[in-house]
């Protein structure tokens, strides 16, 4: 299974649009912050499966949560912005609540920075910035988990 993961797009929808052509993934997370873009791009490639959430600029968006729970492929996964988890500051809140769910992976975005951190059976995973070319991959095959940021430009 190959999931795209994208965050902070910020209405930077023609590279969204380049970064899903390139990668043709089974599953889209949208990270928010102009969550808008994700449901747009659900409209141009509805093949997909995705999993979207608001941002912090996403004020008056009213049909996204701020945090989704769900598995794919036995692997747990907690989706959210970041926002709520001061994560420009430190990842130990976010990483608790992580842990507190129970889950396996923990994607957000906001701080327009990339990261992977893996500690205690829990995987951190911030794919960057749409709007600066960023966004991640993940590939779920056999059993197995692995992460990667790309960038288109």
């Amino acid at each position: 299974m190959k999931i795209l993961v994208i965050s902070d797009v910020h209405k930077n929808f023609n590279t969204l649009l380049k970064i899903y052509e390139l990668e043709k993934p089974e599953v889209v997370l949208c990270g928010g912050d102009h969550s808008k873009d994700g449901e747009e791009l659900s409209f141009v490639f509805p093949n997909s499966q995705y999993y979207i959430v608001s941002g912090n600029c996403d004020i008056f968006d009213r049909k996204y949560s701020d945090a989704l729970l769900f598995e794919l492929e036995n692997f747990k996964f907690f989706l959210t912005h970041g926002h709520n988890y001061s994560v420009k500051s430190w990842y130990g809140e976010i990483a608790r609540k992580g842990s507190k769910l129970g889950v396996d992976v923990v994607v957000f975005g906001h701080t327009h920075r990339q990261l992977l951190s893996q500690e205690n059976n829990l995987t951190l995973f911030n794919p960057g910035a749409v709007i600066n070319g960023e966004y991640g991959v993940i590939e779920i095959n056999q059993g197995n988990i692995n992460f990667f940021h790309k960038k288109i430009y």
